[in-house]
C-alpha cells in the first residue's frame, strides 16, 4: 500500500471514529484506532462519577484522574446503582412583614450562617413610601429545606414554591462522553507524533481541534451541573404590610318632608316665644324696680335742668317758651 493510500485510509477511519466517539460509542473508535496503529489499545470508559463539587474540574484532569474515572464495562451497572443523586433545587417565597429592612438583613444573615451567600438583592420604595425588597440566596443543597423553614417565620407567607431537577443521568452521560473524547484525543496525539507528511499533520490537527472544542463544551456543562446541584437558590420577595383603607360611606339621599319641616318650625317658634316671655318676666322682676327708680331720678334732673334754663332766659329779657 502506497503512502498516499495509507494517508487516505487513516483520515477516513479517523473521521468515522471521531463521529462515533462524539455520540458516546467508544467501541467502534477503539476498533478503528486498533486497525490503524495495529496495536492493542486499552478501552477507557468512566464508571464512577465524582459527585463531590470540590472535585477538580474536567479541565484539570490528569492521566491519573482519568484512570480513576474509568474501569471495565462489567463494573459500570453496580457503580451507577450506588451513585448519589444530583438534584438541582430552587425555591421561591413571598412574605409580608412589618419591617422590610430588618427581614432582609435576617435573610442574608441566615444564608451566611448556613454556609451560603447572596447572589443578588434589590430594595426600593413605592410612591406611598412603603419599602419593598427582593433577594436571591444561594445555600448548600443539604440545607435547602432548613432555609425554607426558617424564612417562613419571618412574616406572613403569601406565596411559596419549590422545585427539583434530577440531573444525575445527564451528569453520568457527560462524564462517559468526556472519557471517550479524552481517549480519542490521546489517540490523535499519538497519530500526530507518528505523522511525517504535512497534509497528514494538518488533517490530524483539524480533527484534534474539533475534539478539543467539544471537550470544552462537555467540561463546561459538567462543571455547571456540579455547581448547581451543590448550591440551591431561593428567591425571596419581601413586601411591607399595607393597612387596608376604610371605605368612605356614601351620602344618604335627602328625603323632603314639608310636614316635618312645618312642625319643626312651629316647635321652634313656641320655644322662642316661651324663652322671650321667660326673659321678660325674669328681667322685669329682677331689674324692673331699678329701672323705675332710674327713670324717676332722671325725670327730676330733667325738670331741674329745664327750670334753670327757662329762668336764665327770662333774666336775659328773651321771650320764654311756653314749653
Amino acid at each position: 500500500m502506497t503512502r498516499r493510500m495509507r494517508f487516505m485510509v487513516v483520515t477516513f477511519l479517523l473521521s468515522i471514529g471521531i463521529i462515533i466517539a462524539a455520540c458516546g460509542g467508544a467501541d467502534t473508535v477503539e476498533m478503528q484506532v486498533t486497525r490503524v496503529v495495529e496495536a492493542e489499545v486499552v478501552r477507557m470508559e468512566p464508571t464512577q462519577v465524582m459527585m463531590d463539587p470540590a472535585f477538580a474540574s474536567a479541565e484539570e484532569l490528569s492521566d491519573t484522574d482519568i484512570e480513576t474515572l474509568v474501569g471495565s464495562e462489567t463494573e459500570r451497572p453496580n457503580n451507577n446503582a450506588q451513585l448519589q443523586r444530583l438534584i438541582i433545587k430552587d425555591g421561591d417565597m413571598t412574605v409580608v412583614v412589618m419591617d422590610t429592612e430588618a427581614v432582609l438583613e435576617d435573610a442574608i444573615e441566615l444564608a451566611v450562617e448556613l454556609g451560603g451567600y447572596v447572589i443578588s438583592q434589590q430594595i426600593w420604595d413605592d410612591s406611598a413610601g412603603y419599602r419593598f425588597a427582593t433577594v436571591q440566596l444561594g445555600v448548600p443543597v443539604d440545607r435547602f429545606e432548613e432555609a425554607m423553614r426558617t424564612l417562613r417565620i419571618y412574616g406572613s407567607v403569601t406565596n411559596e414554591s419549590a422545585s427539583g431537577q434530577d440531573v444525575t443521568d445527564e451528569y453520568v452521560d457527560l462524564n462517559s462522553r468526556l472519557g471517550n473524547l479524552l481517549a480519542t484525543q490521546e489517540r490523535l496525539r499519538s497519530f500526530l507524533e507518528s505523522a511525517d507528511e504535512v497534509a497528514e499533520i494538518l488533517a490530524i490537527n483539524e480533527e484534534l481541534k474539533k475534539i478539543e472544542e467539544e471537550l470544552e463544551i462537555v467540561q463546561g456543562r459538567i462543571t455547571y451541573l456540579a455547581d448547581r446541584a451543590a448550591v440551591s437558590t431561593i428567591d425571596l420577595t419581601i413586601n411591607p404590610l399595607i393597612p387596608t383603607p376604610t371605605p368612605t360611606p356614601l351620602p344618604t339621599p335627602y328625603e323632603w318632608r314639608p310636614g316635618d319641616t312645618a312642625h319643626t318650625a312651629f316647635v321652634n317658634l313656641e320655644n322662642s316665644a316661651a324663652f322671650a316671655a321667660d326673659f321678660t318676666i325674669y328681667n322685669g322682676i329682677t331689674c324692673g324696680p331699678w329701672l323705675l327708680l332710674t327713670g324717676i331720678v332722671s325725670y327730676f334732673f330733667w325738670r331741674i335742668l329745664r327750670w334753670r334754663t327757662r329762668r336764665g332766659t327770662a333774666l336775659a329779657g328773651e321771650p320764654v317758651s311756653s314749653d
